[in-house]
C-alpha cells in the first residue's frame, strides 16, 4: 500500500504532522534493574532529537517504550494521547534500527513491501531512491547483511515510512564514513520536505551534530539534560588554577552541589561545573563573576559537555 506521498503530509502544516512527546516519571525494571528511572521530559514536536548516553544508559528502552513496544509505569503520550495500545498512535510512528528484530530470513524485498503495507504514509519512490543511493541488495535475507548493511536497511525503511514520528535508534552502526555522509545528507534533506519529529540515539556527537535541533541526555534511566547544541556546551565550565584559588572560588558561588568532576594534581586543581544550578546563564557569565581569582575558566566543547552531562569524566 504505497499511498500518500510524504510532501503531502505536511501541506496544512498541522500538529498533528510533527507531534509532541510527552515523559512523565517513566519506569521500567528489567530484572532489579532500573533500565527507566523516573524520565521526564517535554519534546516539542518538528524537531531532530538525539538521545545520547553511554552503553547502557537506557536508549535503546526509551526508544522501544516512546514506540509502544515496552509496557512502563508513568505516561508516555504523542499528540497529548497515551501510546501503549493505541492503534492511532502507533500507526504514526516507527522505531527502525539494525537490532529491531525482523526475522533473520526475510529478503530485504519482501521486508520492504511488509514496511510499505504496514505504514500508509509509506513511500515507495523514495524507498527506491534510497535502496539505489546506498546500493542496498534487496535479494538478500537479512541473516546474509553485515552490521552496516542492516543499518543501511533500517535507515530506508526509517525514512521511506515518512512517519509523523521517526525513531532511530543507531541507525549508523557498522556504516564507513562515506555511507554515514550520505544518510546525514538524506536526513537532512528528508527534514527539509516533511518536518516530522525525529528522535536519534548515536554516539557520533560531533558527527551528528549538523542534523540536531536538541539534544536529550541519558544517565542510568535518567533525562539528565535537554537543549540545543549551544546551551548544552554553555552549561559546562571547566574551571582550573590552584587548588586553594579554585576551592576559595567553588565557596564563593555555591558550587558544591554542581561540581562534575574534580580532579587534583602537584597542586593545580581542575573542576568541571554544571553551572545550571549556580544561577548563572553561561560559562561566559561564570568567568565575569569571578574574574580576578587567579582561576582560569574555559568552556567545554560538545563532546566535553555530553560526557560530563552522561556521567563519564574527560
Amino acid at each position: 500500500m504505497n499511498a500518500t506521498p510524504a510532501s503531502a503530509l505536511v501541506s496544512d502544516n498541522t500538529p498533528n504532522n510533527a507531534p509532541d512527546i510527552e515523559l512523565r516519571d517513566v519506569k521500567r525494571k528489567l530484572g532489579s534493574t532500573h533500565a527507566l528511572d523516573g524520565a521526564t521530559a517535554h519534546l516539542p514536536g518538528g524537531r531532530v532529537y538525539g538521545l545520547i548516553g553511554r552503553n547502557g544508559a537506557g536508549k535503546t528502552t526509551l526508544l522501544r517504550t516512546i514506540a509502544g513496544q515496552l509496557r512502563a509505569k508513568g505516561e508516555v503520550l504523542i499528540g497529548g494521547q497515551p501510546v501503549f495500545d493505541n492503534t492511532a498512535v502507533l500507526n504514526g510512528l516507527i522505531l527502525s534500527g539494525p537490532d529491531v528484530p525482523w526475522p533473520a530470513d526475510i529478503k530485504v524485498k519482501r521486508l520492504l513491501s511488509v514496511a510499505a503495507a504496514r505504514w500508509e504514509t509509506w513511500d515507495q519512490r523514495y524507498a527506491d531512491q534510497l535502496c539505489e543511493d546506498f546500493d542496498v541488495d534487496r535479494r538478500k535475507p537479512l541473516s546474509e547483511l553485515s552490521r552496516g548493511q542492516k543499518s543501511l536497511v533500517s535507515i530506508v525503511i526509517g525514512l521511506a515510512a515518512q512517519c509523523p514520528v521517526t525513531l532511530l535508534d543507531e541507525p549508523y552502526l557498522g556504516l564507513d564514513v562515506q555511507n554515514r555522509e550520505l544518510f546525514y545528507k538524506h536526513l537532512l534533506q528528508d527534514v527539509e520536505r516533511n518536518p516530522r519529529t525525529f528522535i536519534l540515539s548515536t554516539h557520533h556527537v560531533d558527527d551528528a551534530a549538523r542534523i540536531l535541533d536538541s539534544v536529550v541526555l541519558l544517565d542510568k534511566g535518567r533525562i539528565t539534560g535537554i537543549g540545543t547544541l549551544d546551551s548544552i556546551t554553555e552549561r559546562i565550565a571547566i574551571l582550573s588554577g590552584s587548588a586553594t584559588a579554585v576551592e576559595a572560588t567553588l565557596g564563593e558561588v555555591g558550587a558544591s552541589g554542581s561540581v562534575l568532576h574534580d580532579a587534583t594534581s602537584s597542586g593545580l586543581r581542575r573542576v568541571v561545573l554544571d553551572t545550571h544550578g549556580l544561577g548563572v546563564g553561561s560559562t561566559r557569565d561564570l568567568a565575569a563573576r569571578i574574574e580576578g581569582s587567579g582561576v582560569r575558566v574555559a568552556s567545554a566543547d560538545l563532546e566535553q559537555a555530553v560526557l560530563a552531562l552522561t556521567g563519564r569524566e574527560f
